[in-house]
Formats: C-alpha cells, structure tokens, sequence
C-alpha cells in the first residue's frame, strides 16, 4: 500500500502539490489526470523521490520512504514508474528490453527473467512481440 500524507512539493516560483493525500492499495488501478502543469508528473517523481517533496511523509507498505534513514534502493525494487518520454534501448529486443534490469540490477538469471517478462508481456497482451525491436512497435504498443 502507498499512502500519502499531506504531501507538498513547492519551487521558488510555483507550488504544484500541496496538501495532498490519498490511499493506494495493492491492486487498486488508479489514474492521475488533469490540465498540464498541475503536479500530475511531480507527483509521481515524488513518490519515486526522484523529486524531495517540501513537506508531508510517503509510505510503502507502512516504511515512511521520506525519511531521510530509509534505504531507498531498496524501497525502489518495490515500485517502477514509465516515464512520459521513454526510451527501449534500439538494439535489443522487446524481451530484451524487459529482461535487462532485473538481471543487471536484480541479480536474476536470464530464465527468471525470461520468465518473468513473458508472463508480464502476456498480463499486457505484448507475448507475440516479445521477440520484436522497438522500430516494429506501434507507439501504442
């Protein structure tokens, strides 16, 4: 579960979160939406802390990830984010692309990951491109 708690993000000139709280349970499906320029991005660097919020506390399942104690490449094993603008590495393939952090990061063999990424790839009907490169995707895909 991540819950957020009176969470603030302000910059110099613009404060895009303020006082924002909310609930997420596992398997919950959530959308973030609203006019550009609202937070919606900063919201979510925040909750990965790739962005320090000004003020408020986050917590993955009950650890508070904004304390400054916590071990943050620890906590991100446990959550992803796709980046609005991202970018599949050109010369491998789709499964490829999958397999390639949790081996290198993870320390999973090849198969785990393997098997790992047809099951996801087949969650979001993508198995029969696993062995696709990303110049054969549709933007949607």
């Amino acid at each position: 579960m991540i819950k957020i708690e009176h969470l603030k993000k302000a910059y110099p000139d613009v404060t895009p979160l303020e006082d924002v709280n909310a609930e997420i349970h596992r398997g919950d499906v959530i959308s973030v939406i609203g006019p550009s320029g609202t937070g919606k991005s900063t919201l979510l660097r925040c909750l990965n802390l790739l962005e320090a919020p000004t003020d408020g506390k986050i917590l993955l399942d009950g650890e508070e990830i904004t304390d400054p104690k916590c071990d943050l490449s620890r906590v991100r094993q446990k959550m992803g984010m796709v980046f609005q603008h991202f970018n599949l590495f050109s010369h491998m393939t789709v499964i490829e692309n999958v397999m390639y952090a949790p081996v290198r990061l993870l320390g999973r063999t090849r198969q785990e990951a393997y098997d790992e990424g047809i099951r996801l790839l087949t969650e979001v009907g993508m198995a029969g491109r696993a062995l696709c490169y990303p110049e054969e995707l549709s933007g949607g895909q």
